[in-house]
């Protein structure tokens, strides 16, 4: 079935060349094309339409609120603007209601790979509900603590860059945002930015505290949404992870990007499951489920859902922006076979990360391995070092917690 888009932009002369500029997908796509807000809003009352990509600069009806308007009522509609780099300001007014923004002039080959690639994602997402929900999102909570901390840092006299970026850095909603934001083509980088230490430079102080004193980009959880969901140990197993990763890849390559990227991608590999907070009820019919069926909660997903929280999270980070590289942890982090890859990767160091680390420090550490996909690793012939890993998780584990231990007794 053909992709239906929805262009927007006041000029003339700009739709007249999108129309020239993607006349060649005319057999994948079905295209509307208009010139006010308002004709956008007519177009979308009559068609389903996927994406809409709207300029930002509009007379009567702009593009921030046509948006909003879109979210409202078409919560599955992928948002994208097309602006000038000008528009700054008119940027930061959409930051809550577009997944990606793309600079005019327009590379009308990024914006072919930046449809198509989100198109591919959704397919992803057959229920209907959850991709509304994912689509929809406005807002991912972060810990109350990192998040204060943030606010108080930025409120200081003299806020430090180095302070935000390690703040941002322990956090992965925060983490994914800034990276959503400078991986957006409006900043026109010729490399993806796969650190927030490196996005939080990028952005600047100036736009930073505009975004999160002003704009309030960031938030926390303010409630408990559900018994059977907490908060705290989301967070310590995403950093463990992430630092499992980190040391996996340190053992192993002696590339540092690598272990940056596997430190990332580790945080990042449960975000997925942010999102299914919106679905009332779901952790607890989840763990009912996992416990009636003697079943692991990632296939107690599959049966509620027809999908799972690495799925959503792979589509919400995609749909945002981030690389291709940071998307196959999330997606693949259970099931790497899937991926089919023959080689040693940032996948590999997640996927073994999370089946054997633990949430909680332990000096009594003990690897699960059910969640061990054998077949994987005895593909990329990686097998023979899951001793080595498990001894690197056991030393990790047991130093951090005397840390903390002696921290407690002074």
């Amino acid at each position: 079935m053909k992709k239906r888009l929805l262009f927007v932009d006041d000029e003339f002369s700009v739709i007249m060349g999108l129309q020239r500029m993607l006349h060649s997908m005319r057999n994948e796509w079905e295209m509307f094309f208009v010139n006010s807000g308002v004709e956008a809003l007519a177009i979308l009352a009559d068609n389903p339409i996927d994406v809409v990509v709207s300029d930002m600069r509009m007379p009567e009806m702009d593009g921030a609120e046509l948006l909003e308007k879109v979210m409202k009522l078409y919560p599955s509609t992928v948002r994208i603007v097309l602006s000038g780099y000008s528009d700054e300001q008119m940027i930061l007014r959409s930051v809550k209601t577009a997944h990606q923004f793309i600079p005019k002039p327009c590379d009308v080959n990024i914006l072919k790979q930046t449809i198509n690639r989100t198109c591919l994602l959704r397919e992803k997402l057959s229920d209907g509900n959850l991709l509304d929900v994912v689509t929809s999102i406005k807002d991912l909570p972060s810990l109350p603590s990192l998040y204060q901390s943030l606010v108080t840092e930025m409120e200081s006299p003299d806020p430090s860059l180095k302070k935000i970026a390690e703040i941002i850095g322990q956090d992965l909603t925060m983490t994914a945002r800034v990276l959503q934001l400078v991986n957006s083509s409006f900043f026109g980088l010729a490399s993806k930015v796969t650190h927030p230490k490196q996005a939080v430079a990028l952005l600047g102080i100036n736009t930073l505290k505009a975004l999160v004193l002003n704009m309030h980009f960031f938030s926390a959880f303010h409630s408990h949404p559900s018994a059977n969901f907490s908060a705290d140990h989301l967070w310590k197993h995403s950093l463990m992870v992430g630092n499992g990763a980190r040391l996996i890849i340190h053992l192993e390559s002696p590339d540092p990007k690598l272990e940056e990227k596997a430190m990332i991608a580790g945080i990042l590999h449960d975000i997925g499951k942010l999102p299914l907070l919106e679905l009332p009820g779901h952790y607890d019919r989840l763990k009912d489920l996992s416990h009636h069926q003697k079943c692991s909660s990632i296939e107690a997903e599959y049966q509620l859902l027809g999908t799972s929280h690495a799925e959503v999270g792979a589509y919400l980070l995609g749909l945002w922006g981030l690389p291709d590289s940071m998307l196959e942890p999330v997606l693949f982090h259970h099931r790497p076979s899937g991926l089919k890859e023959k080689t040693f990767s940032v996948l590999t160091a997640v996927h073994v990360a999370n089946a054997l680390l633990p949430i909680e420090h332990s000096p009594t550490y003990t690897p699960d391995m059910t969640g061990i996909d054998i077949a994987y690793l005895s593909n990329i012939n990686m097998l023979s070092k899951l001793l080595d890993w498990q001894e690197l998780f056991y030393q990790m584990i047991v130093r951090d917690y005397n840390e903390k231990k002696n921290i407690a007794g002074r």
